[in-house]
C-alpha cells in the first residue's frame, strides 16, 4: 500500500511567485520583529537586546541547519538551494511565538528542531504537514517548559515580572481580571510571547497581506470571527459582559498572531475556499476548548496543529470540481459555528 500526502507550494493558484510571498510575509514579520525590540528596549537596554538576539540565533540557527542537510545530500549549490527553502520565515516565527526570558540555547535547540524535524525530514519546503515553527513550539514547551518566562531570568522579581494575561485570568477560572487594560492589551504593552502580543498591529498587516493575496482572508477572518462568536455566546449564557469577555478573549494568548501567520501556511491549510472555512472554524473550537478545559490557557498551539492533521481530510471533502450546493454549504458553516458555540458553553467550568 502507498500512502501519498499531496502537498502544495505557497503559490499554488496564486498570482503571486513564492518568492513574493516570502518577501511580503517577511517584510510583515520585520515589522512584528522591529515594535517588540522597540517595546522592550522600553523595559531596558537588556530586554531589547534579548529580544533582537533571539531572532539573529534563531535565523543563524535555522541557516546552519538547512546548509548542513543539503551537505549531506551533496547539493552543488548549498547557497542557492538553502535560499529557495526560505528558512529565514520559520526561524522568525518560531522566535516571535518565545517568551522574552528564553535562554538562547533553547532558542537554538527550537529553531534546530524546528527546520529539521518540522520541515526538513518531509522532504523540504512545501512538503510538511505541520507547521514547522509550532513544532518547534512545542517540542521546547514539553522539553524546556519552565525556562519559557515571560521575565528576564536576572529580573525575575522586579516590576516587570509576573503572570502573563492569559495565566492570570485562567487562574481566576476566566472570569477575574486580566491585569491589563483593553487598549494596551491590544496595542500589546504587555507580557507575553515576544511577537504575539500587537494584535492591532498583526490585524494591520493581516490585512494588507490579504489585500496582496498572501493569505486567504477565510482562514483568519473564521478563526478570529468564530472564537469572538464562540466567547460572546459563553459570557452570555454564564452571565458575564459578552463584549467584553470576547474583545478579552481574542486579544490575549496569541490568537491573532496564530490567526494571521500560522494558520494561514498554504502548505498546512486546506486547498478550497469551503475546506479553508471548515478547517479555521475547527481551530478556533479546539482553541476554546483546550483553553477552558486543559492546562494549556492559550489553545492556540495545540488547535492549529490538530487541525494540520484533519488538513487531508478536509480536503477530501471539499474539493469539489463546481460550487453546487452553496447554499448548503452555508447552512454547514453556520451549523458548526452554532455547535461549537453550544459546546463550548457547556465544557466552560465543566458546566
Amino acid at each position: 500500500m502507498k500512502i501519498i500526502f499531496k502537498r502544495t507550494t505557497p503559490n499554488y493558484r496564486n498570482i503571486l511567485s513564492t518568492q513574493e510571498i516570502m518577501l511580503y510575509l517577511t517584510i510583515t514579520l520585520l515589522i512584528v520583529s522591529a515594535v517588540s525590540a522597540g517595546y522592550y528596549f522600553t523595559l531596558g537596554a537588556d530586554y531589547g537586546i534579548k529580544a533582537v538576539l533571539m531572532i539573529a540565533v534563531s535565523l543563524i540557527s535555522a541557516y546552519l541547519c538547512e546548509a548542513a542537510y543539503f551537505y549531506m545530500l551533496k547539493e552543488k549549490d548549498i547557497l542557492k538551494a538553502v535560499n529557495r527553502s526560505f528558512p529565514y520565515v520559520t526561524a522568525i516565527l518560531f522566535a516571535l511565538i518565545l517568551p522574552i526570558g528564553t535562554p538562547y540555547y533553547v532558542v537554538i535547540s527550537g529553531s534546530l528542531f524546528s527546520i529539521l524535524i518540522g520541515k526538513l525530514i518531509f522532504g523540504g519546503f512545501g512538503q510538511n504537514i505541520f507547521n514547522p515553527a509550532l513544532i518547534g513550539r512545542v517540542f521546547v514547551m514539553m522539553s524546556y517548559g519552565d525556562k519559557l518566562t515571560a521575565v528576564l531570568p536576572s529580573k525575575a522579581v522586579d516590576s516587570v515580572s509576573g503572570a502573563t494575561p492569559t495565566t492570570m485570568l485562567s487562574g481566576t477560572g476566566w472570569s477575574g481580571n486580566v491585569g491589563v487594560s483593553l487598549t494596551n492589551l491590544y496595542i500589546g504593552f504587555y507580557k507575553g510571547s515576544i511577537g504575539e502580543t500587537f494584535a492591532l498591529l498583526i490585524i494591520i498587516l493581516g490585512i494588507f497581506l490579504a489585500i496582496k493575496k498572501v493569505l486567504d482572508w477565510r482562514l483568519p477572518v473564521f478563526y478570529i470571527g468564530t472564537s469572538f462568536i464562540i466567547t460572546f455566546i459563553t459570557a452570555l449564557v454564564h452571565g458575564l459582559s459578552p463584549f467584553g469577555f470576547a474583545l478579552v478573549q481574542i486579544g490575549i494568548g496569541g490568537l491573532i498572531f496564530g490567526g494571521v501567520f500560522m494558520l494561514t501556511d498554504p502548505v498546512t491549510s486546506p486547498s478550497s475556499p469551503y475546506g479553508k472555512i471548515i478547517f479555521a472554524i475547527g481551530a478556533a473550537f479546539f482553541t476554546m476548548l483546550l483553553r477552558y478545559r486543559s492546562n494549556m490557557p492559550e489553545g492556540v498551539l495545540y488547535s492549529i496543529l490538530i487541525m494540520n492533521m484533519l488538513t487531508p481530510m478536509i480536503d477530501r471533502y471539499t474539493i469539489s470540481p463546481t460550487n453546487e450546493n452553496e447554499n448548503r454549504k452555508k447552512i454547514y458553516v453556520i451549523g458548526l459555528i452554532g455547535i461549537s458555540a453550544l459546546l463550548i458553553t457547556l465544557f466552560w467550568r465543566g458546566a
